[in-house]
């Protein structure tokens, strides 16, 4: 008889962490909620956190000062829980039940003095302190440091406790918030204070917070104009071990380099984020939305037929919040609506609180798309395509594809209990060498997957999450039939000759090894390739005066002195 998963025993219930799933995305609630298939279905189980063997913890709690015992726990469920991101790496690793070497205690402060006395503690006793969100990184951005560095332990740093929105300049349009506030407690709280909004809403939403967008250099809601959210932070202040930074907040300066954007993107290497001013805006009154239809023999045709309206769009001056350019193929796999398999479809949207008609942008637009074979599902004759906004689901493909993208941590944790192995990575690339850059990401993804094992499912997609005017933000997924051997091994290195073949093409093109999932360490090798000359040791010096003794997220962005990488 198959084995039965006691989902309850995968979550705790009173820890400040409870509700979440220990191996996976999201919360228990809600992976039951989402996924398609029943326990019996799955070819691998997880563990619960009663069946998860890890070692103790080398940290007791009654060794910490006592200021820090009391925001400090060795509860199981919360060190499983803190040890990994959501990579899909992380998943195939949980769910085999393999965790040598996980955080030995997890640390909840309450306050900056909070995280200032455990950082100094750390850098006295050799411990090394690694800063967590909301734990949505896919790039092992988060996870301890490996025991050869030599760490007597490693804490964890969660901001949860840390989730006060302190303060809203109505006046500036700024909002002063704690670190460790989360998408949706921001946005509920901002619409009940003068219906206002941040208007940032990456596919992490639910499970990340403001110092974590800020951290990793987040990209979020609009595809135009404001793609990440370094245009949307006025000013920030940043822990260390030797004291706290705070930046001037200001609309803007010329003053040297920005103080800043220093940190933003710095992942946790230089300093716990602890507050922030963001920028917010009031909340859209109307939106004017299209989904347009570009045909090809296949998706691939099609969608470089969509990236040149794309790109006429992007230089056009007119600027749609929405302006998402999907392989078919992928809508196909989001949607289950079989007639996109040869198209690309451009999802656009323009929305504002301010203008009473946004039809003269969308009719412009759909324009430039029709140069390009474009055309517009349920097609107005009228031109009207401005509606009041009440924040309700887009109907439709767009609408469908929408809801399958929120879920796609959920749709990622189950492909793994089923043996596919469905992962994502990103970049950005100059328009001029887009065309080319695409053909041979295809290729050499498509070489490789030809030559694995995957039982006949094997998919590579494209879709543009950011456009600028001088290049687009590819974001491309990989959906592949994984090796249901017993270890997870394989499956892992199956999917690496994928990336690994796919980031060799981007480097060799010139484009980023990340646009919006950050560096992490899975990215490091491809990441230290793009950099100048002198940026690896201005970013070491900038390291050692805010972090003298290496402690804070070790191997993340630089080499720690004793790394083997």
């Amino acid at each position: 008889m198959a084995r039965k998963i006691n989902w309850e025993e995968m979550t705790s219930t009173d820890t400040p962490n409870a509700g979440r799933l220990w191996w996976g995305w999201g919360t228990v609630k809600g992976f039951l909620e989402s996924r398609s298939q029943s326990d019996e279905d799955y070819i691998f189980l997880p563990p619960t956190v009663s069946e998860m063997q890890i070692r103790p913890s080398r940290l007791s709690l009654s060794s910490l000062p006592a200021n820090l015992q009391s925001i400090c726990t060795d509860n199981k469920f919360e060190r499983l829980f803190h040890s990994r991101g959501s990579d899909m790496i992380d998943i195939n690793l949980n769910v085999q039940g393999k965790m040598e070497e996980p955080t030995d205690l997890v640390c909840f402060p309450e306050t900056e003095h909070d995280i200032l006395e455990l950082l100094k503690y750390c850098s006295e006793e050799n411990i090394s302190c690694v800063p967590f969100g909301g734990g949505s990184s896919v790039v092992l951005g988060i996870n301890p440091p490996s025991d050869s560095l030599g760490f007597r332990a490693v804490i964890t740093l969660d901001m949860i406790k840390m989730n006060e929105i302190l303060e809203i300049d109505e006046v500036s349009l700024c909002a002063r918030v704690q670190g460790g506030v989360y998408g949706p407690t921001l946005e509920e709280h901002l619409k009940s204070h003068g219906n206002l909004t941040f208007r940032y809403f990456p596919q992490s939403f639910e499970f990340s917070t403001v110092g974590g967008w800020l951290a990793t250099r987040g990209g979020g809601h609009f595809a135009t104009l404001y793609q990440h959210v370094d245009d949307l932070v006025e000013s920030l202040r940043i822990v260390t071990p030797v004291g706290v930074s705070e930046t001037r907040r200001l609309p803007g300066s010329g003053a040297g380099p920005s103080e800043t954007r220093m940190y933003l993107g710095s992942e946790g290497t230089l300093g716990v984020i602890s507050e922030a001013w963001i920028r917010i805006r009031k909340r859209p009154t109307i939106r004017a939305s299209a989904t347009v239809i570009f045909n090809g023999k296949d998706s691939r045709e099609a969608f470089l037929l969509g990236a040149e309206a794309v790109r006429s769009i992007s230089q056009s001056g007119i600027y749609p919040a929405n302006c998402r350019l999907v392989d078919g193929q992928e809508m196909v796999l989001m949607t289950k609506m079989q007639n996109y398999e040869n198209t690309s479809v451009l999802l656009l949207g323009f929305e504002s609180d301010q203008r009473e008609n946004l039809d003269v942008d969308m009719n412009h637009v759909l324009g430039l798309c029709r140069k390009f074979g474009g055309k517009a599902e349920n097609s107005r004759k009228d031109g009207k395509w401005t509606k009041s906004s009440k924040g309700g689901e887009r109907s439709g493909v767009a609408g469908a594809w929408g809801k399958g993208f929120m879920a796609g941590g959920y749709i990622s944790s189950e492909a793994v209990l089923r043996g596919v192995l469905s992962n994502t990575f990103e970049t950005a690339i100059t328009w001029d060498k887009f065309p080319a850059f695409y053909k041979a990401i295809n290729a050499a993804a498509d070489e490789v997957m030809s030559g694995q094992n995957n039982n006949g499912l094997a998919r590579f997609t494209c879709r543009f999450t950011h456009v600028y005017p001088d290049g687009p933000a590819p974001y491309f997924t990989a959906v592949t039939g994984g090796d249901i051997s017993e270890s997870c091994d394989r499956r892992i290195e199956q999917w690496m000759q994928i990336k690994n073949a796919v980031m060799d093409v981007m480097i060799q093109f010139g484009a980023t090894s990340t646009h919006h999932h950050a560096v992490g360490r899975l990215h490091r090798r491809h990441y230290d390739k793009e950099n100048g000359a002198l940026f690896k040791p201005s970013l070491s010096a900038l390291k050692s005066v805010h972090d003298p003794k290496w402690i804070l997220n070790p191997e993340v962005l630089l080499d720690h002195p004793k790394s083997k990488l």
